[in-house]
């Protein structure tokens, strides 16, 4: 399997690129991090780069709820694992395979945070110019797409066309053939 690489940004190209992404973190909180700060913006990460809406992150799964003895107990604990789930997705794609919940998380270290953050910025910089092609792409598919109508469209009108022309020719040398006859 192919290892991701990408260069960790320092604070005057991560922080604008945050705050490109609507997430709100500044240098001070980049530099001391602690569970109260990065839980929320890893929760915003998830919700703006996978679809995935803030509802859905929390909403337990009810079918699982139904599986244990007491699911008053399990409140809060399964939206948290969907929410790490998620997170642990968007981290793969983005090319960080040693994201954990306890080192990450709940006592985050600083340099750690600033690589994750420098994936995280370079997966969206990608998504983005990856969006930008497929857009371009869809733009020139629709456009053939209608050309190809419009030529199908032309092409059994110029068939009926043809077959008007053939059954007058047709019309016409019975004509002329019944004219020679007499």
């Amino acid at each position: 399997m192919s290892q991701f690489s990408f260069p960790v940004l320092d604070n005057d190209e991560l922080l604008p690129c945050m705050e490109e992404m609507e997430v709100q973190i500044d240098a001070n909180q980049l530099a001391k991090p602690t569970y109260e700060i990065v839980r929320p913006l890893f929760e915003q990460l998830v919700i703006n780069l996978t679809g995935v809406s803030r509802e859905e992150l929390t909403q337990p799964v009810f079918t699982a709820m139904d599986a244990f003895e007491y699911p008053e107990l399990h409140d809060e604990s399964i939206p948290c694992n969907n929410f790490f789930k998620q997170l642990t997705k968007l981290m793969m794609a983005c090319g960080v395979k040693d994201f954990s919940w306890r080192q990450d998380i709940f006592k985050p270290d600083p340099p750690r945070l600033r690589r994750h953050l420098s994936a995280i910025v370079n997966f969206a910089k990608f998504r983005e110019e990856k969006a930008l092609a497929y857009q371009e792409l869809q733009a020139q598919l629709e456009a053939l797409a209608d050309q190809t109508r419009a030529a199908e469209e032309e092409h059994a009108r110029n068939v009926v066309e043809l077959q008007r022309w053939q059954a007058d020719r047709a019309q016409q040398q019975a004509d002329a053939s019944r004219i020679e006859a007499e």
